[in-house]
């Protein structure tokens, strides 16, 4: 049976493999391991979103590699594409795919993939660069933004505004962090800043700008289901996949493929029209065109190379502190146990707790600050992996990763909001504004 060093030398030399044995948080330090040798871009598919963004917290404790993350559409149908957070990353890490210095590790879920992206072309059409010492007519480009789907406020704040002033121009395009503002001398752009929207405060004087409004229009599923984008066609009606995006020497890491083909399905059943979606099949079919390797902690039959890693699954504890100090001894057994905590503050307080342990009288005790979905051992190396989290049966913060976090602020009239805002109402709690209609009541 092949170690892990000859999976790596299949894959490098274009070929599939199968790892046997990942179990838990395991996978991340396989996905750190896989990029640290990958020449291009390591793409990790999860079956579903909530272990995305759990391997992408895992990473960080193997890996100083930081991982982007392609996020899963999760707008409803009756809502407009350009003020969805999850489009405007979604376009962001297309862009930067194509860009001089892809990510290292793009980690995903598989409806994510489910869902098309723009093409290549489609997403070169709808970009624009703007650069200082160049000519830009106001009405041409504030016709293009409206046509695109951009708001036209009075002030920018959120993603797909923009605000015309005499000849400053205000823009924050779905796919940035921050708004720019354009000032013109005559129709000559003379500075490009870029600036806070809360504060305008200005952050940082750029000598161009892309600027990408891609038109999305949704596809409708009868208002059941969360919907993305429907397809935009490249060549002869083909749906554009993530993959049409990716360097070439790219390499897939497919986590529990059976898990990942039943989400897939499930979610394209829950579709009134999932014609306007890639197929299972397909989304296989394009991951495996690249170099690939499928990790579970059971595998399935395969004709590929397959490693078995010596990694096992650890003990559940009682979560009882008396006991928890007896079973972590246990458990711990003539090996090394590093126990993941989440602040300073916890180790502090859990050094403490289990000083009087025999582990950490013979200095085999070790604390280290990350997150750690599910603890694992190392057979070989004696090493054992343990959440704080684990120990007392509780499930540690996950907070979600996003690409920028969108600021509320108070409103004065209900006139200031626009459709498919988020709001929160002060008797109702949360809730998202689906606009006015005019009511008939008693014939009036």
């Amino acid at each position: 049976m092949p170690d892990f060093a000859e999976v790596v030398d299949s894959l490098q030399a274009g070929h599939a493999a199968t790892l046997d044995g990942v179990w838990g948080s395991s996978c991340a330090l396989v996905a750190a391991a896989l990029a640290r040798e990958a020449p291009a871009v390591l793409v990790v598919v999860c079956p579903r979103l909530d272990e995305a963004q759990g391997l992408i917290g895992d990473l960080s404790l193997f890996s100083p590699l930081e991982p982007v993350r392609f996020p899963v559409h999760e707008s409803l149908s009756a809502e407009r594409m350009v003020q969805d957070e999850a489009f405007g990353d979604r376009v962001r890490v297309l862009k930067t795919l194509l860009g001089p210095q892809p990510p290292k590790v793009l980690v995903t879920c598989f409806p994510a993939l489910l869902q098309p992206v723009p093409s290549r072309s489609r997403l070169a059409e709808q970009t624009r660069t703007l650069r200082i010492g160049e000519p830009l007519s106001l009405e041409e480009i504030s016709g293009w933004l409206v046509r695109s789907g951009f708001q036209n406020t009075t002030a920018v704040e959120l993603p797909g505004e923009f605000s015309r002033r005499g000849g400053i121009l205000d823009i924050f395009a779905l796919d940035w962090f921050n708004p720019v503002r354009i000032e013109l001398f005559g129709d000559e752009i003379e500075s490009i800043r870029q600036f806070e929207a809360a504060s305008q405060r200005s952050l940082e004087r750029l000598e161009a700008i892309d600027v990408t409004a891609v038109v999305c229009e949704t596809a409708s599923d009868g208002g059941r289901t969360p919907s993305p984008p429907a397809p935009l066609p490249e060549g002869e009606g083909r749906l554009a996949h993530l993959a049409d995006y990716l360097p070439p020497k790219s390499w897939f890491l497919l986590i529990e493929p059976g898990e990942l083909e039943s989400e897939g399905r499930q979610y394209l059943d829950r579709l009134d029209r999932p014609q306007g979606f890639h197929g299972v099949a397909d989304v296989i079919r394009q991951a495996v065109k690249f170099p690939s390797v499928t990790a579970a902690a059971i595998a399935t039959g395969s004709l590929e190379a397959t490693c078995r890693l010596p990694i096992e699954s650890v003990e559940r504890f009682s979560g009882h502190i008396d006991k928890v100090r007896e079973e972590l001894d246990d458990a711990g057994c003539g090996q090394e146990v590093f126990l993941i905590c989440q602040t300073d503050a916890e180790v502090r307080r859990l050094s403490e707790v289990f000083g009087g342990t025999q582990l950490a009288r013979d200095g085999r005790l070790h604390f280290s600050i990350g997150t750690l979905q599910n603890g694992f051992r190392l057979v070989p190396d004696r090493i054992v992996l343990l959440s704080s989290g684990e120990l007392f049966r509780r499930a540690d913060v996950q907070r979600p990763v996003t690409g920028h976090r969108l600021r509320g602020r108070a409103i004065d009239s209900f006139l200031e909001l626009r459709e498919g805002d988020l709001v929160v109402h002060l008797s109702h709690g949360i809730a998202r504004y689906r606009g006015m209609n005019l009511m008939e009541k008693s014939g009036q």
